[in-house]
């Protein structure tokens, strides 16, 4: 704050200089230049007037002599004159002119033409009052893009979330309807599936609150990494397992501790297996594989492609999220897709083995 302000105050000695100082300096030396221009015209004319007369050897009286030097003066005084007031007039009619600049300058503000600059001319309140004008626009400008970005992000923030709301409800949609058309269901699988149905409930309020609450995350320290990968991979393949077949692998994982929120996570499976119903082949197999990767966690997920005449229409708002969800942990999300095949390479963040 008080390096803004000493800043503030550099720019602010670059115009110190009065505009009043300025115009009686103008009118000095435009004065002098005057004074200096009839002395000198009034005596070069004196003595071309002497010249003239000795040389053709005119016979004038004394009072004839007196009454030219007076013409020459009189003459001279009004060159002097003429020539002070149409220096003085255009030097500052240059500074008054600027006023126009600086009007125009006005007009782009309220024109929101954040682009328009002032030029700087001078060193007076005039150009005082261009720069403040100037930094005005600028930081009017940065307030208009920031506040620009702001909504671009919260609608963002609202359609990815609104997105992750509605995969784990599709899912609990699914239960219900798969319990209503079974006709006999065992204990076990009973709290099976009501377990899955209290979870993707539990889900979607958190979403809904980070939804309210503007997306703010709740991240905690893991001890055991491998665990909690274990739980949300056997979540993604309970609600794929009745439709493909899945080849699931986490060999490669290794126990690991880190901070995570866990529902982020949780909507990164979510995802993936919406984008796997969307768009997978039901025939061909879909793989999961949880490692580590240059010291990080990745996620790798593929699948076949659907063959089909009519292509499911995609948002691209699932594979947003996952990547802004990778970004949170500075990592990626990286696409390979082709007419066949899709597959997506999750990195997050490093994590402590």
């Amino acid at each position: 704050m008080w390096k803004h302000k000493e800043a503030k105050k550099q720019e602010k000695k670059k115009f110190d200089r009065k505009l009043s100082k300025e115009i009686l300096g103008i009118f000095a030396r435009t004065l002098l230049i005057a004074v200096i221009s009839f002395l000198v015209l009034n005596e070069a004319a004196n003595r071309l007037v002497l010249h003239y007369v000795e040389t053709e050897i005119l016979a004038i009286s004394e009072y004839q002599l007196i009454d030219i030097q007076y013409g020459i003066l009189g003459i001279s005084f009004l060159s002097g004159i003429a020539l002070f007031l149409a220096l003085f007039l255009t030097l500052v009619g240059e500074r008054l002119a600027y006023i126009g600049d600086i009007v125009k300058g006005i007009d782009a503000l309220r024109r929101h033409d954040w682009e328009h600059e002032i030029p700087l001319r001078g060193e007076n309140e005039l150009t005082e009052l261009a720069f403040f004008i100037n930094q005005f626009s600028r930081e009017e400008q940065a307030f208009q893009e920031r506040e620009k970005r702001m909504k671009e992000e919260k609608i963002t923030l609202i359609r990815s979330l609104s997105h992750d709301i509605r995969t784990p409800l599709t899912s609990l949609l699914s239960y219900s309807e798969f319990m209503k058309q079974k006709e006999s269901l065992t204990a076990e699988e009973m709290n099976k599936y009501m377990d899955l149905v209290e979870q993707k409930s539990r889900q979607i309020k958190v979403l809904t609150e980070q939804l309210l609450d503007g997306g703010n995350r709740r991240t905690e320290l893991m001890e055991d990494g491998r665990f909690l990968m274990e739980q949300l991979v056997d979540e993604w393949a309970t609600e794929l397992e009745e439709d493909y077949t899945l080849e699931i692998s986490l060999k490669e994982c290794p126990d690991f501790s880190g901070e995570f929120d866990v529902q982020e996570l949780r909507r990164i499976f979510d995802n993936l297996a919406s984008n796997i119903r969307k768009y997978a082949e039901e025939s061909a197999p879909v793989s999961l594989c949880v490692k580590e990767k240059d010291g990080r966690l990745c996620i790798v997920q593929s699948n076949a492609c659907k063959q089909e005449t009519e292509k499911v229409e995609s948002t691209k708002i699932g594979i947003a999220s996952i990547r802004k969800v990778a970004e949170q942990y500075g990592g990626t999300a990286t696409v390979f897709y082709t007419e066949q095949n899709f597959s997506i390479e999750i990195t997050l963040c490093k994590i402590n083995a």
